[in-house]
């Protein structure tokens, strides 16, 4: 059975293909599309690659398209991606691609009918972060929050253009991809892959709107100073950190756990509520980090909580990420382990630090991307990928 994780060259940001089935009938799963430029470089030649080698006569079939976060380093190149399915049927033209399903909490999904009055309070912000300017000092938030607000546009057009294509919605869940606080919800997706999704939670969401719904009766909301503080520190402490979808990936015996830029006590809280801890831990064939590497979003704990055979990391150094502190809090969780971490960019701070490492004596290795291919993969499957 096929089952490989492929991480595009996604810049700073994520572009992850899932293959999974039988090895003369591959299924294949697409799960964000990276920042500006990203669908280009890499996404769609890629897809085009796959058209050939697969599906030469007909569409290429997508089992699934998900944007994890709504965030403009996960969901730009999926609006490029469906931007052009939508002009090549407008045009009545052959779809190059048959795409099933999309997995897509939108801005609206998470904030409720109120998400217009908060925008409007952060469009200083938004305008500062999509010119490239420094934020005004009167909206005191973060890169992080100014550019999920910024993303929201984004986020609806993408809705619009599935709508367009007719593709079905968040199916199975219905309008929010989110989960009860106790308990879990797996999905079956057929030729051996399950789903259980792990966020966000959908109490969480609620309680969400009602905090939002809170500030909005403060007066003088979209136009005060401190309306406007408000709103950014709501942005910043709240939906940034309580948006991403995280599933667990299974095929056969093997696990794959895609975070998203979810926190890790999150990740940790949902493992343990859904009743997949052992002992208090996890070990999965394949952990996708987190947020790029950010420190901010683990602990060591969350390490020693979730242990894996082969740990991947798309960032390229923009914001630091990977951070050096993040791959230290995975080696001084591990010990003296053997296990595999995988980057999608190289830097000669992370030469440096890994050269450290195995003066120190540590057995895990580390493998990069190909700088001459669009991507790297990890095969967990008795088949490995061979397009």
């Amino acid at each position: 059975m096929l089952f490989t994780l492929e991480a595009l060259q996604a810049k700073h940001g994520d572009s992850l293909l899932l293959h999974y089935g039988k090895p003369n009938a591959p299924k294949l799963i697409v799960i964000d599309g990276g920042p500006a430029g990203v669908y280009k470089a890499s996404l769609r030649p890629r897809l085009e690659e796959l058209k050939e080698s697969r599906s030469p006569d007909g569409p290429l079939a997508i089992r699934m398209l998900m944007v994890s976060h709504l965030d403009d380093d996960h969901v730009n190149g999926v609006l490029a991606f469906l931007d052009d399915l939508v002009e090549t049927k407008d045009n009545k033209e052959e779809m190059p691609y048959d795409v099933l399903t999309l997995w897509h909490n939108t801005f609206d999904d998470i904030i409720g009918n109120e998400s217009k009055e908060l925008l409007k309070a952060l469009s200083s912000a938004i305008d500062s972060h999509n010119s490239g300017k420094a934020a005004s000092t009167d909206v005191p938030i973060s890169r992080e929050g100014t550019a999920l607000a910024a993303s929201v546009t984004q986020g609806r057009d993408v809705r619009n253009n599935a709508n367009l294509l007719s593709l079905l919605i968040n199916d199975p869940f219905g309008t929010l991809v989110a989960v009860p606080a106790k308990g879990k919800k797996s999905v079956t997706l057929g030729d051996g892959l399950k789903f259980t999704v792990l966020g966000p939670v959908k109490e969480r969401i609620e309680k969400l709107q009602e905090e939002w719904n809170e500030v909005l009766k403060k007066k003088g909301l979209a136009t005060d100073k401190n309306g406007k503080a408000l709103a950014a520190a709501f942005v910043d402490e709240s939906v940034f950190n309580l948006s991403s979808i995280v599933v667990l990936a299974e095929a056969g015996k093997k696990k794959m756990l895609l975070t998203g830029d979810a926190r890790g006590d999150d990740v940790m809280n949902a493992l343990k509520s859904s009743g997949l801890l052992k002992g208090g831990k996890i070990h999965v064939d394949l952990l996708k980090l987190p947020h790029h590497g950010s420190d901010r979003n683990v602990a060591t704990e969350f390490f020693r909580t979730v242990t894996a055979d082969h740990y991947v990391v798309s960032a390229d150094g923009r914001f630091g990420n990977p951070e050096i502190s993040t791959l230290q809090m995975i080696s001084e969780a591990r010990g003296k382990d053997k296990f595999t971490i995988h980057l999608t960019n190289k830097e000669s701070r992370l030469d440096k630090f890994f050269a450290s490492e195995k003066k120190k004596g540590k057995k895990y290795s580390v493998a990069y991307r190909d700088p001459k291919s669009l991507s790297l993969w990890v095969d967990l499957g008795d088949d490995p990928l061979e397009d």
